[in-house]
C-alpha cells in the first residue's frame, strides 16, 4: 500500500543513514519499525491506590505510568522529589547487594 507521510527532516535523515548502514531498503525498515513500535509492550496504568513509580528492571531507570491516559504525565515538584527519592534508594539497595 501506497502512504504519504509527512516525517521532521531530521527523523528521516536518522532513517536514511540507518537503512544504508544496514543495507536495506528504506521501506522495508520503516515498515520494520512501524511493526516494531506497534507489538512494543505497554506499560499499564497505575491503580489510584499504588504509587505511578517504579524501577525498570532491566535497566535500573525509573518510570512513571499514567493513572489515566497515556502519554505525557507532569510531574509536581512533590512528585520530582519523590521519583529522585525512589531512585536514590534503588541505587543504594543495590550498591548493599540488595534488591526490591
Amino acid at each position: 500500500m501506497k502512504t504519504t507521510l509527512d516525517l521532521p527532516d531530521p527523523l528521516m535523515r536518522r532513517v536514511k543513514i540507518r537503512a544504508v548502514t544496514e543495507g536495506r531498503k528504506l521501506k522495508d525498515l520503516i515498515a520494520e519499525l512501524l511493526d516494531h513500535g506497534l507489538h512494543a509492550r505497554e506499560l499499564p496504568s497505575a491503580a489510584e491506590d499504588e504509587s505511578p513509580y517504579f524501577i525498570n528492571e532491566k535497566t535500573g531507570s525509573p518510570v512513571i505510568r499514567s493513572r489515566r491516559t497515556p502519554g505525557f504525565v507532569p510531574l509536581t515538584e512533590k512528585e520530582a522529589k519523590h521519583l529522585i527519592n525512589l531512585a536514590q534508594e534503588e541505587e543504594d539497595l543495590g550498591s548493599a547487594g540488595l534488591h526490591r
